[in-house]
């Protein structure tokens, strides 16, 4: 998979982070799989349309769900991941995905994304297509978001 379809992606979760005061976010490890497989307990699942398809899944463990939806809500504390906490953590997701979409429209791809799903569970694994997924761990001061960009190209 070529890189100039994974950057936008990675730099989107930066930038959304960044929105809502984070910063010292960086790359941590890559790895390829030849399915969607994630092990962390949340998980938003986002589809890219157009010129090139797939799907990308954003994962993290609760307590960084937590963190990130606290972050949205200006530093409210969430004990739960209620209603609004899953919404905010679609809506997270949404954010950093409609984001990579801009960036790879301004290199001349034409993309649209599908709202997205939210999945609780570990050891959940997405058959949605038969394209090797690349997995990179994005490391943040709230914790780990585990990206996956499985994309038909």
């Amino acid at each position: 998979m070529d890189v100039k379809y994974i950057l936008p992606f990675l730099e989107s979760v930066k930038s959304v982070l960044e929105q809502f005061g984070l910063s010292d976010v960086k790359r941590g490890e890559i790895s390829k799989r030849d399915i969607m497989h994630v092990k962390t307990d949340i998980t938003a699942v986002i589809g890219i349309v157009g010129q090139i398809r797939g799907n990308i899944a954003y994962s993290m463990s609760k307590d960084t769900a937590q963190k990130i939806v606290s972050s949205m809500m200006m530093g409210m504390p969430v004990e739960e991941l209620d209603q609004m906490g899953r919404s905010a953590i679609g809506e997270f997701a949404n954010m950093v995905t409609g984001n990579a979409s801009a960036l790879l429209e301004n290199s001349g791809l034409k993309v649209d994304i599908t709202p997205p799903s939210i999945v609780f569970g570990q050891d959940v694994y997405f058959i949605i297509s038969s394209v090797q997924t690349l997995s990179i761990d994005m490391e943040t001061p709230l914790g780990k978001i585990e990206v996956n960009i499985g994309l038909e190209i």
